[in-house]
């Protein structure tokens, strides 16, 4: 059942809808700190330019994670594929 969950980001009251309130409460949470970090890191006083590096960063982020995955992924298959072509004599295959 969705609810309302009250967070703060940037000192400033939000309401989001939601199923998992602890969910959106750890998003919010890390999204305050990466826009905090952004001011502090680069002393940046505009709200907008704040959220904007902070979504740089998350962003940049995001990308480097999911080029990992995808090479990690690329060497499951080609782990897999060099298993699946391992010629086994028919009486070790049939003592699987």
């Amino acid at each position: 059942m969705e609810k309302k969950v009250e967070v703060t980001i940037l000192k400033q009251p939000f309401t989001f809808v939601g199923e998992d309130e602890d969910r959106i409460k750890r998003d919010a949470r890390y999204v305050n700190e990466k826009i905090e970090h952004a001011v502090n890191r680069y002393g940046i006083i505009n709200t907008l330019n704040a959220v904007i590096m902070a979504f740089m960063e998350v962003t940049d982020e995001y990308l480097e994670m999911k080029k990992q995955a995808e090479l990690v992924e690329g060497r499951t298959l080609r782990l897999i594929k060099k298993f699946e072509d391992i010629d086994v004599p028919c009486s070790v295959r049939d003592k699987w």
